[in-house]
């Protein structure tokens, strides 16, 4: 009976020294991970920190104070203003520009993408999954290598130096049709739909008045990625514009940065404060549009992996 008891009691124990081990071993693997990604974290906002503290400064000041140091005086809104009046406004331009690129590419490419989406996830034709995997295998391809056949293709056209010929390309997005066609598969039952149809619904109606209002979390999703891919794009509208006043962003403060090594440029010009101040004013939308739509992200990139 005791010998029972004692045997009881050791394996009792046993088993208590092996949760409180592995107890200690997952405690210590959510300390690593955690320290790894503090470290990663640091690591991607110092340079955004940098820029919101260079950005207060004149240019004395940015050359004659350490990286980190605050400045005496805040100077970000002389910095925004001389950037507002360099070469007649022309940066307002450039980011009305990136404003009309990102949201026409970003409106249409959700619309494109969710019509291609239903029709690849709930319609059966033929030759529906060779579609569905050369559009996959797509995505493989990196948007710099079909910028120059675009430009040899778009010159004919006269679509090269003009607002269409950046918008149209982009608007055939490979991973929107990915991702619209898994998650409409997965969330919008095939019911649904069939009762809808038995009512008399025409397509059209079943694809407006109800696909779209149950995939609204992916096409928020989708409409920010796009959004944020093209504001950030700036090869193709490099290759393909020749106007300045047509220029991103992107584009644009990149002809701000060529001024630095250009001898000719006016030396009393602030150029690196013009530069560093339309860098900061470049990232602040996507900062603030992140921080305002995190949880529709989140959302439209989960919920579909949930299948009803």
């Amino acid at each position: 009976m005791s010998s029972s008891f004692s045997q009881t009691n050791h394996h009792v124990g046993a088993k208590s020294s092996e949760s409180s081990h592995a107890a200690f071993v997952r405690h210590l693997v959510t300390v690593v991970v955690m320290v790894f990604l503090v470290v990663v974290a640091v690591y991607f906002l110092i340079p955004v920190v940098w820029l919101f503290i260079a950005s207060t400064k004149t240019q004395v000041e940015l050359q004659s104070t350490g990286i980190f140091s605050l400045p005496k005086r805040l100077a970000l809104l002389q910095n925004i203003r001389l950037l507002f009046a360099y070469s007649n406004g022309v940066f307002a331009r450039w980011f009305l520009n990136s404003i009309i690129y990102s949201g026409s590419v970003a409106i249409l490419t959700c619309l494109v993408s969710a019509m291609a989406g239903y029709a690849l996830a709930k319609f059966d034709f033929r030759g529906r999954e060779i579609l569905f995997y050369v559009i996959l295998a797509s995505m493989m391809i990196p948007g710099t290598v079909a910028t120059i056949p675009l430009f040899v293709i778009e010159q004919p056209l006269h679509l090269v130096n003009s607002y269409l010929g950046v918008i149209l390309p982009l608007i055939a997005s490979p991973f929107g049709v990915y991702f619209l066609r898994i998650y409409i598969r997965d969330v919008v039952p095939n019911e649904m739909l069939e009762a809808a149809k038995v009512d008399g619904a025409p397509e059209r109606t079943i694809f407006w008045r109800i696909v779209l209002p149950v995939i609204r979390p992916a096409v928020v999703t989708l409409l920010l990625i796009s959004f944020i891919g093209t504001w950030n794009n700036f090869f193709l509208p490099l290759v393909l514009l020749h106007n300045q006043s047509l220029y991103p962003l992107p584009v644009g403060v990149d002809v701000l940065l060529s001024l630095i090594a250009t001898p000719a440029a006016d030396q009393s010009m602030p150029i690196y404060q013009l530069v560093i101040t339309a860098s900061l004013l470049s990232i602040l939308p996507m900062i603030i549009g992140f921080i305002l739509f995190r949880k529709q992200i989140v959302t439209g990139l989960t919920q579909g992996s949930v299948k009803l």
